[in-house]
């Protein structure tokens, strides 16, 4: 419920952010996810309305008006070259896995997202304290940046602390991944701790339904006192 309810209000965030962002400026926000396996982060910049001739002179290399496959994937290297991820203090490469770019119309009205699926392989799999640093110095001149780590979709990892630098070019998160010892200890604590306010709270679910019960026989009687 919490991952759910921290998914909800993290689009929510996003979503207003996204619809303010000041038109001469080129929005860039980097959502990180951390699975065993590796590193996840999608990349999403979205140049304003008063900026996005400067973009699309960036991308169209030939200046011929068309943006070209060739082309969005020559700027997606750019922008790759640009941002760095470590683990560990350990510089990690990250390679592009999915380029979508959005219409030249869509961009001169601040409304089109390019979005990089980058992905780096790590491992996390390591029982103990880690640590991951994401930094994006993309095109600083009309930059704004937000960065966020996403819930982990396994109970093997944890995060335990974020940090960032004021303009959030780069982002700090501190997480745990658990042994198969203590993941296990987890869920039976989990289920523990709900079987201990279950015995505690049926009880009282039972002195409440009795209550009810008395109370519709009293609502009961009394109409059929007055009728």
């Amino acid at each position: 419920m919490r991952r759910l309810l921290f998914c909800l209000l993290s689009a929510w965030a996003l979503h207003i952010t996204v619809s303010a962002h000041v038109l001469d400026q080129y929005l860039q926000v980097a959502q990180i996810a951390l699975t065993p396996d590796g590193v996840r982060v999608e990349l999403r910049l979205i140049p304003g309305a008063q900026v996005a001739d400067r973009v699309c002179a960036l991308i169209d290399a030939d200046g011929d008006g068309q943006i070209t496959m060739a082309e969005e994937q020559a700027y997606a290297r750019r922008v790759l070259q640009d941002v760095a991820l470590e683990v560990d203090r350990r510089r990690v490469p990250l390679a592009l896995a999915g380029v979508r770019f959005p219409t030249r119309r869509e961009m001169n009205e601040g409304i089109g997202a390019i979005r990089l699926d980058l992905t780096a392989e790590a491992a996390l799999s390591v029982a103990g304290e880690h640590q991951l640093s994401f930094r994006n110095d993309h095109l600083s001149e009309l930059g704004v940046y937000l960065a966020n780590p996403m819930v982990p979709t396994t109970d093997a990892i944890k995060i335990t602390g974020q940090q960032r630098d004021a303009l959030q070019h780069g982002l700090q998160v501190d997480f745990r991944v658990l042994s198969a010892d203590a993941r296990a200890w987890s869920r039976w604590t989990g289920v523990l701790l709900f079987g201990l306010c279950l015995a505690l709270l049926l009880p009282q679910w039972k002195r409440l339904r009795s209550f009810l019960r008395r109370f519709e026989d009293e609502q009961i009687n009394a109409k059929k006192t007055f009728s």
